[in-house]
């Protein structure tokens, strides 16, 4: 993906305008419909943009802070208020005029724009037959991606389907949630249809497809659809399967794996600026995540940590061999007898810090098996893994205990119970409500820390209950409408049409 990095600015600039009207001055150097869309490098370039919204520091849904966005909402880490975007979030005081929540609607349709352009401007064009199918079949999948997760964080909010720059196209009423949710299953299940079963390294495929294909059904508790698109992935033509070792899925040594769908490149390619938007020659591949969450003591920022709730999960039950749940020695480190962070014996680390050394800090997505401090000059490389096959499992086992099928269920879920002889299978009660427990508790497990549980809680009708049991005073200032971001006053001020969504 990054052999196209080096898109020029005046093409980012041309293909980021489409959200937000025309641009102010014409640079007569700058690439137009009438001199850019020749070659299949232009539209590789095209492509390779539609990525970088994902990754933006400051608005991508997988960068630093649309990470802290999906994580810190929920009930298993808890945020200092050093960022106030979040930390409002966190503490649910935010309003319309969230910077964080305002950058990652605009990423959003950036993509969009940029999605919708390649597939117009991909029509008639007389390149091989295997070559258009990839473009129009990425440009579909991103934008139904896009789609999806727009969807799932603002609710109701416009449909804009052509890649216009004429200012009259920019008001647009909003669609409902569940008509934006139809437009991203089209794109789905065309993608699907479009994609090679392989592709490059970080470029979606027909699995690819079909699992964020999947997973839309489930939110939208289509059980029967969910588990015809989940199922045939675990079965040939397709190759993935859950990887040995758990922390192979947050380590540079393993991307790209066998348990890997879909997956988010940082390379040490690119520029040094660290905050810039992505867009430029000067742009870093890479993301401050892992400093962010480290502890002072290694270099880091030490923004979040994981919640005394969540370290009752982990610990809830002990590994087949008497340890602790390996999931929850490699995603978080503790005082326990062994426990190593950052390449140091824990105790040696927090020895003149009792706060500190009574704390538990995050492991996962950290440098911490590879490096001795963390620190900004040395920022992280590691891939954010989108979608893992274990989110498929874990799908498919919601999927049959909502079609009453126990037993296909607990098989699931002992898939993810057994990998790497770490748990015992499980040996519960049958009955769905202690299965769907267990379900419950596995996904928090598994996915600590990948912007899961929020969104797991709230179309569980879970969310309230375990917010208030995690913070009490926390939960004292959630409201409903806080089950969705607003759409930013932006948006309202600048597209006459659209409305807010809720009380907001």
């Amino acid at each position: 993906m990054n052999t196209y990095k080096y898109i020029t600015c005046a093409f980012a600039a041309f293909m980021l305008s489409g959200c937000e009207g025309q641009l102010d001055i014409t640079n007569p150097n700058q690439p137009t419909d009438n001199t850019f869309w020749k070659t299949e490098t232009d539209f590789k370039k095209a492509i390779t943009s539609c990525y970088t919204p994902l990754k933006n520091w400051n608005g991508g849904y997988y960068g630093t802070r649309g990470l802290m966005v999906r994580i810190s909402r929920a009930d298993d880490i808890e945020f200092r208020n050093d960022i106030q975007p979040i930390y409002s979030m966190h503490r649910f005081t935010n309003d319309p005029n969230n910077s964080v929540a305002q950058n990652i609607f605009y990423q959003f349709y950036n993509a969009i724009y940029r999605a919708n352009s390649i597939l117009k401007e991909i029509e008639g064009k007389e390149f091989s037959e295997d070559f258009v199918k990839t473009i129009r079949g990425e440009a579909t999948f991103i934008r139904g991606m896009y789609y999806f997760q727009l969807a799932k964080e603002f609710g109701d909010v416009p449909l804009r389907m052509e890649a216009s720059q004429d200012p009259a196209t920019f008001q647009l009423k909003k669609s409902s949630q569940q008509e934006i949710y139809a437009q991203a299953e089209k794109d789905f299940i065309a993608s699907a249809e479009l994609l090679p079963l392989k592709n490059a390294k970080g470029k979606p495929t027909r699995g690819t497809s079909f699992a964020y294909l999947g997973k839309l059904y489930v939110y939208q508790e289509k059980w029967e659809e969910a588990k015809s698109v989940l199922e045939p992935l675990t079965k040939s033509p397709y190759i993935y399967k859950l990887v040995e070792d758990f922390t192979w899925n947050f380590d540079e040594a393993h991307e790209n794996n066998s348990e890997s769908i879909f997956e988010i490149l940082y390379e040490p390619v690119g520029g040094s600026d660290q905050w810039d938007n992505g867009e430029t020659a000067n742009s870093a591949q890479s993301t401050t995540i892992a400093v962010e969450y480290a502890a002072n003591e290694v270099g880091g920022w030490f923004e979040a940590k994981p919640t005394k709730k969540m370290m009752d999960i982990f610990m809830q039950e002990k590994a087949a061999d008497g340890n602790y749940d390996y999931r929850a020695r490699t995603s978080v480190a503790w005082n326990y007898p062994g426990c190593m962070y950052y390449m140091k014996p824990f105790q040696e680390i927090f020895k003149n810090n009792k706060e500190a050394l009574d704390s538990y800090w995050i492991l996962k997505y950290q440098n911490s098996a590879t490096r001795e401090q963390e620190v900004e000059t040395i920022p992280s490389y590691i891939n954010e893994r989108a979608m893992r096959f274990a989110d498929v499992i874990l799908l498919l086992a919601e999927c049959e205990l909502n079609l009453r099928n126990i037993p296909a269920a607990i098989n699931y879920i002992d898939q993810i119970r057994t990998r790497g002889n770490n748990l015992l299978p499980y040996s519960g009660s049958i009955e769905a409500s202690v299965v769907k427990e267990e379900l419950i508790r596995q996904r928090a497990i598994e996915f600590f820390k990948e912007g899961e549980r929020f969104y797991d809680l709230r179309r569980w009708g879970l969310l309230e209950k375990e917010l208030q049991a995690q913070d009490p005073v926390r939960f004292a200032n959630f409201q409903k409408r806080y089950y969705y971001l607003p759409i930013p006053a932006k948006e309202i001020q600048t597209n006459l049409l659209c409305t807010q969504n809720g009380d907001w």
